[in-house]
């Protein structure tokens, strides 16, 4: 088991004391930075409807530096999982940029997903086969990553494949999770214990993921992105929400 610090230009960034809460509340939130520098954040709310299935729902804003502009995004996105198996039933995110909104709808049918994309007022609907294996984890939306974790076999270990479903391109793609490692991360006083896992999305990128020991979503790094997500709660302690 390795120690890992996270303090230095975090906390210097922040200059806020930093706390970890002992319990994880129905409302998290994460703190986004790129390049070591707040680039935005998400919050997610867990709840369950009438028929006990799992819904999340989460805004997301972020603000993105091409190096002349600054613009800001802003994602909103509900998942709902069935009750019992947590099998995906459906997903929706409307995304606004600076050029105007758009939206993605999907959801889980008779073994098919299908998958309605509206741009500029325009919807084109693409299906396809939904397997057993298959998970969503869109590539902005960071509290995703705990579901593709609990699909993960501890048990097993070594590296576990699963079919990404990417609803912008209404394609799959090859989702590759590996365990790596138990880590201790700490953050100014505090310490929390996380497991690491090495996430790879074909040639696209590759993330590191820490959960602490309930799966929780606790860091995710993207070195080639300079990209840090946070959970807020470790940055700044539950007192400051």
């Amino acid at each position: 088991m390795k120690i890992s610090s996270l303090t230095g230009i975090l906390f210097v960034f922040f200059g806020l004391t930093p706390a970890v809460a002992d319990d994880y509340p129905n409302e998290q939130s994460y703190v986004i930075l790129i390049n070591n520098e707040n680039a935005g954040i998400e919050t997610v709310i867990e709840d369950k409807d009438n028929s006990g299935a799992f819904v999340f729902t989460s805004e997301h804003e972020l603000f993105v530096n091409d190096g002349t502009t600054r613009s800001r995004l802003i994602f909103s996105t509900k998942m709902v999982f069935s009750r019992g198996t947590r099998t995906l039933q459906t997903y929706a995110c409307r995304y606004k940029t600076g050029q105007g909104g758009d939206s993605y709808d999907v959801s889980v049918k008779n073994g098919q997903i299908t998958r309605v994309l509206t741009r500029n007022g325009q919807s084109v609907e693409v299906t396809a086969p939904f397997t057993s294996n298959m998970v969503i984890v869109d590539f902005n939306v960071y509290y995703q990553y705990e579901q593709l974790i609990r699909r993960y076999d501890l048990k097993k270990k070594g590296p576990q494949v699963f079919a990404n479903f990417i609803p912008v391109i209404g394609n799959d793609i090859p989702l590759k999770v590996t365990w790596l490692d138990d880590e201790t991360l700490r953050f100014g006083e505090k310490t929390i214990e996380t497991s690491r896992f090495r996430i790879e999305s074909a040639d696209i990128q590759t993330t590191t993921l820490f959960v602490d020991k309930n799966n929780r979503l606790a860091v995710l790094e993207n070195p080639a992105q300079e990209l840090k997500v946070i959970r807020k709660d470790l940055l700044f302690g539950a007192e400051n929400d």
